[in-house]
């Protein structure tokens, strides 16, 4: 028995408990309990948690940095992430936070926000749009893999206040020019932003159309759907689609580079071998005028083209037929324009 300590005391007790050999290291413990008591504390505080918000319920970890959101079960569209969980700022996003998230349509990121983990939004095959702070942030590989439909991604002020054509032209990096380097919120709109967003669009034109395709092969049979020929036709739509994008938001935008990309549209129009161009206005955009103008300031409604084009717009958007139709009665010289304005 330990000097001082009565029989049945604590040390006695641990002894009996433990064993004689293991009574130095449990009555360490017992003498730190308190501090066992904070470990534990800090631990619970560590354990992920949920937090329901509009259209989802986000699962979070809380640390001495902030809360980091872990993931979403998204159920609506419109997702808004909050500034601040359990009293602590939103600092990041962790890898695969919304992977999947098939109704996801748009996103509201806070200014908090510094870190986004890989492939936070891979395969959210809806997404259309995100805001996010336009201060640096730490970004993972892949965070919009296969967003095909992602077309803005705003950097976002303090105040709120975010830029529309900046949006439109950085939304089209991770997917349609697929560059990393260019990815850079706190950059994106600047003069030297521009100047490399123009450099890599010059090649990605440039590119032979048939560059990336891959045959897959299962069992020793090419899969269909990944046949070449649907490939080249893709690709020059999406060649269509950032000369489209580029033309109608072109600050900074070179005379140089407005005519080769108002040539590729030009090439690539209704009567063409690839019809490209007019496939996107009229199959992707069909009411939006915004669209249409930028096609006929390309040059490429003419008069070779102009009957077969309103004859395939039939009754469909009528007030985009009415626009072509109007074009051509004051530029190619259609005499009695309301004579044809005729919607069959």
């Amino acid at each position: 028995m330990t000097h001082g300590e009565p029989p049945g005391g604590k040390a006695e007790i641990l002894k009996m408990a433990c064993g004689a050999e293991n009574y130095g290291l449990c009555r360490g413990v017992a003498q730190t309990g308190s501090g066992m008591r904070e470990s534990i504390g800090r631990q619970e505080n560590k354990m992920e948690k949920e937090l329901e918000i509009e259209n989802g319920i986000l699962t979070y970890l809380v640390d001495s940095g902030g809360a980091k959101v872990l993931s979403c079960k998204v159920h609506g569209s419109r997702i808004t992430v909050p500034e601040e969980i359990a009293n602590q700022p939103v600092t990041g996003l962790d890898k695969k936070a919304f992977l999947s998230a098939k109704a996801l349509k748009e996103v509201r990121l806070p200014g908090t926000i510094g870190e986004i983990g890989d492939f936070a939004f891979a395969y959210c095959s809806n997404l259309e749009s995100i805001w996010l702070p336009g201060h640096e942030i730490s970004m993972g590989r892949g965070i919009f893999k296969d967003c095909h439909l992602l077309s803005a991604v705003y950097p976002t002020e303090a105040d709120g206040s975010f830029d529309v054509q900046t949006g439109r032209l950085l939304g089209a990096v991770p997917v349609k020019l697929e560059v990393d380097y260019l990815f850079t919120p706190q950059q994106a709109g600047t003069a030297q932003w521009l100047l490399r967003f123009d450099d890599k669009l010059r090649e990605f034109l440039a590119r032979p159309d048939e560059d990336g395709f891959v045959k897959m092969v299962y069992c020793g049979e090419e899969d269909i759907v990944a046949n070449v020929e649907y490939y080249l036709l893709e690709r020059k739509r999406e060649k269509a689609r950032l000369c489209f994008l580029r033309l109608m938001n072109d600050r900074g935008l070179s005379e140089e580079l407005r005519e080769q990309l108002s040539g590729y549209l030009a090439a690539h129009t209704k009567g063409c071998e690839s019809e490209a161009a007019w496939e996107v206005v009229f199959k992707e955009h069909g009411n939006e005028q915004a669209y249409y103008a930028a096609f006929t300031e390309a040059g490429c409604l003419t008069e070779e083209n102009c009957d077969d084009i309103l004859t395939q717009m039939g009754e469909s958007f009528p007030e985009m037929k009415a626009y072509l139709m109007r074009y051509r009665a004051e530029n190619m010289g259609e005499a009695d324009f309301f004579a044809a304005l005729s919607l069959d």
